[in-house]
């Protein structure tokens, strides 16, 4: 297996680049294309997705973000595409911290992410992030705490997606919520 590719940047898409190395262009699916340019040399570590009838590169620029991706692909029903399209939309660090407190709202709000995958993502994952502890999901106890003072679930769901603080416990998330709620 090829851990990493290391060329010039030939052409750049939405979705990949084409890294040319040795007068041969690899075709990589990427989280973030804009953050290359034509003509750069760039080391990418790679994973190469074979299924079926189907293959193809990923690439990140750092191991971090491969280790982060590999992990969610090793959950139950969450492929390379959408693990990719969550490393677009959010950083390592918010993914991981979503997972560490169990804020499926956040991971909900990610492309391609409904409610069962977000809650199969947290299952499957905590505690195995860096061998960290985690905290049981206070953002279940603080949506039912919200919802009985009255305020409307969907209301609920945006300002808790928008709250990622793994070192919060239920009042701190509770408080800052209604911070929220209240503007």
């Amino acid at each position: 297996m090829v851990f990493y590719y290391k060329g010039k940047i030939n052409a750049i898409f939405n979705d990949k680049i084409v890294l040319d190395v040795n007068d041969i262009g690899y075709g990589i699916y990427v989280s973030h294309s804009e953050n290359y340019k034509i003509g750069e040399t760039h080391k990418i570590f790679t994973y190469k997705h074979v299924h079926d009838d189907e293959s193809y590169l990923v690439g990140f620029d750092n191991l971090e973000e491969k280790k982060m991706f590999l992990l969610l692909i090793s959950v139950n029903g969450l492929g390379p595409k959408t693990a990719l399209s969550m490393l677009k939309n959010a950083t390592k660090e918010d993914i991981y911290s979503a997972i560490s407190c169990g804020n499926v709202n956040f991971l909900r709000k990610l492309p391609g992410i409904g409610n069962k995958c977000a809650e199969q993502i947290i299952l499957d994952l905590k505690g195995r992030l860096s061998g960290k502890k985690t905290q049981n999901n206070v953002y279940v106890d603080a949506m039912m705490a919200l919802k009985e003072m009255g305020y409307k679930k969907k209301r609920i769901e945006e300002v808790l997606s928008s709250i990622n603080e793994p070192n919060l416990e239920l009042d701190g998330i509770i408080k800052l919520a209604l911070a929220r709620l209240a503007n």
